[in-house]
């Protein structure tokens, strides 16, 4: 069934808009309340609600903002997805938390503001803890690509109302100066290895390179070699490890083409990359 709805939306589209109530109430819910014991049990469903919810959130994202407490759960249900030690089911919750956020930054300023003021801390907190552990170490270019939209967010002052509570226990005058302070006490208390000076100086390059994915990225891979707790860093690299890999075999592909009779004109471009 969950595969069925999936097709279903990804097929209609827009025109099963008025049907996700329905169809979140009769399979959502319920099969929530299976996987949310453990990482491990049933699989397949784990990963076949997260392809459910992301396909709602890419064709119907308008009807999930009919009920606040749908909605909540949905950003609850995603972050418990990207939680997973699981790649595919772990990739899946972090590509649909960024369409949502790149669908969120497309609604009125009312709405931007009220998305942001309910889960802005709770989303940033949770990206920064999967960042800094290492069994997530393969999401990373999600991760680096989720943090720099939503420092982007506070940067750009897309946010226009305050992050902070107003019942007077906390003294700002900007979000970002609010989130400077958060992320400094945050990070105190997690990474005692490092100094104060070197975690403000973490902090603002987060705030100054977030309109730059590449410069961002890099200095989130210096930020995690310095605390010294994530091992093999490998991981960190594989976009570009990947890159140099296409970059070789287009090169490769080149010079064959440019030796008359040494590829077979009728086999296929990957076949021709093999070796005899």
């Amino acid at each position: 069934m969950l595969s069925l709805f999936t097709g279903l939306i990804s097929k209609l589209q827009g025109q099963m808009s008025s049907e996700v109530p329905r169809v979140f109430e009769a399979v959502f819910k319920c099969t929530l309340d299976m996987i949310t014991k453990n990482f491990e049990d049933y699989p397949d469903h784990r990963l076949g609600l997260f392809n459910l919810l992301r396909a709602m959130n890419q064709h119907c994202f308008a009807a999930l903002l009919q009920q606040q407490s749908n909605f909540t759960l949905i950003i609850e249900s995603i972050k418990w997805a990207f939680k997973h030690t699981e790649r595919n089911v772990a990739e899946t919750g972090l590509g649909t938390l960024l369409e949502l956020l790149t669908n969120v930054q497309k609604c009125d300023v009312g709405m931007i503001n009220a998305f942001y003021q309910s889960y802005y801390l709770g989303l940033l907190q949770d990206v920064f803890s999967v960042l800094t552990d290492s069994l997530h170490k393969p999401g990373f270019k999600l991760h680096a690509m989720l943090l720099a939209h939503l420092f982007n967010a506070v940067e750009s002052n897309t946010i226009t109302t305050p992050l902070w509570p107003q019942d007077g226990t906390v003294q700002a005058s900007t979000n970002g100066e609010y989130l400077r302070n958060l992320l400094l006490q945050m990070f105190t208390s997690s990474f005692p290895n490092l100094t104060q000076p070197q975690l403000t100086q973490v902090i603002q390059r987060m705030f100054e390179h977030c309109k730059d994915h590449a410069a961002f990225k890099q200095h989130l891979r210096d930020f995690l070699v310095q605390l010294k707790e994530f091992g093999d860093s490998s991981d960190l690299y594989a976009d570009e490890q990947k890159a140099q890999d296409d970059d070789k075999a287009k090169n490769l592909r080149a010079r064959q083409e440019a030796i008359p009779g040494l590829l077979n004109p009728h086999a296929r471009n990957d076949d021709c990359m093999m070796g005899d």
